[in-house]
């Protein structure tokens, strides 16, 4: 039994090891508390400036050229393996590494973010918020089925509890129109995608051959790079009038429309190098919990800053109500999942 109830989902933040230094150990918080904050912080913003490069004019969910510059950022995590030359694996280590397992996540993770922020361009950043935080359950039963975590009957209802708050969303979005039903198709899937993704990262990070959470992002974001940067080669380049035309109708210059796509780089280097710190501390399941403030701040802010220009962008009683039921959900399994650790500590 005892077995089986270590195998619960992990704490938000790890316990400090016994006979540590009180310093080494303070400063460890504080490196996760602000890896913590920058998560949240760049979590909010991308969904935001998705909604501003869609009014931009440069949306279109054929050519994706908001994926690229996406991608580049998680690339550039890169870097920070040459901040400390000492630090640098010797060559031999990067032969034993198992790295095309990482490659193969970043299919799943491309394709996976493809259809969430595609989903965003035709349902909104409000409806994206509500359903994107389901990643935290998708983490939860993924990790119980490849990671073979165990979950508590009140961990259950409160999955349960998510998904129910999906199909009032979703019934919601019919009302709407077409593209917002489609929107909402799209973010479903890509969030699951994005759950699974999550969890087979945890798994190369923490298992067998580990691989080091910055380097696993490294080949991730080059090898979507490569993916997406072959797409705008392929189709967005013959196509770019689908993007110039809606940019220069909705009075978007060269140099603005450039601001847009750099600051979706830099956002997602700060989102993917703190989350791929947090994961190899904390779990896919814990780092997950940040996806019910990101969902609720997403929410309100899409409303205020959007609303007058998108009426999708606007809060209903339907969206509200299925806001209000998956936080809670998420919220519930959270409080489960530290109850459960605590009883069988």
């Amino acid at each position: 039994m005892n077995g089986a109830r270590n195998m619960l989902a992990q704490p938000l933040l790890p316990k400090p090891e016994r006979g540590g230094h009180a310093g080494h150990q303070k400063a460890s918080f504080l490196s996760l508390a602000v890896c913590m904050v920058l998560y949240l912080g760049s979590g909010i913003s991308q969904p935001l400036m998705m909604s501003a490069v869609r009014l931009a004019g440069m949306g279109d969910t054929a050519c994706q050229i908001y994926m690229l510059p996406y991608f580049v950022g998680q690339a550039c995590c890169a870097l920070f393996m040459f901040c400390d030359p000492a630090g640098l694996p010797p060559a031999h280590k990067w032969q034993a590494w198992p790295l095309r397992r990482c490659a193969y996540i970043a299919v799943l993770s491309a394709l996976a973010q493809n259809l969430n922020y595609a989903g965003n361009m035709l349902a909104g950043s409000g409806v994206f918020a509500i359903i994107y935080s389901s990643v935290t359950v998708w983490c939860a039963v993924l990790s119980r089925l490849i990671l073979k975590r165990v979950m508590t009957t009140t961990q259950w209802v409160a999955v349960f509890t998510v998904f129910f708050g999906l199909v009032i969303s979703g019934f919601g979005a019919r009302s709407e129109g077409g593209q917002v039903a489609l929107g909402v198709c799209f973010i479903c899937f890509g969030a699951v995608g994005h759950g699974c993704s999550h969890v087979l990262s945890e798994l190369v990070s923490t298992h067998g051959e580990k691989i080091p959470p910055q380097i696993n992002s490294a080949v991730q974001g080059l090898t979507a790079v490569a993916l997406v940067g072959g797409w705008q080669i392929a189709y967005t380049l013959p196509h770019w009038g689908d993007i110039s035309g809606p940019a220069s109708e909705a009075g978007t210059s060269a140099l603005h429309g450039g601001k847009l796509l750099v600051g979706l780089a830099i956002g997602n280097l700060i989102h993917a190098a703190s989350f791929f710190h947090l994961l190899a501390h904390i779990g896919a399941t814990s780092a997950g919990l940040v996806k019910a403030v990101q969902a609720v701040a997403v929410f309100l802010l899409s409303h205020k800053m959007y609303c007058e220009q998108d009426p999708s962008q606007c809060l209903t009683p339907t969206k509200t109500l299925s806001l209000v039921v998956v936080v809670s959900g998420v919220l519930a399994y959270v409080f489960a999942t530290a109850k459960a650790k605590k009883n069988s500590a």
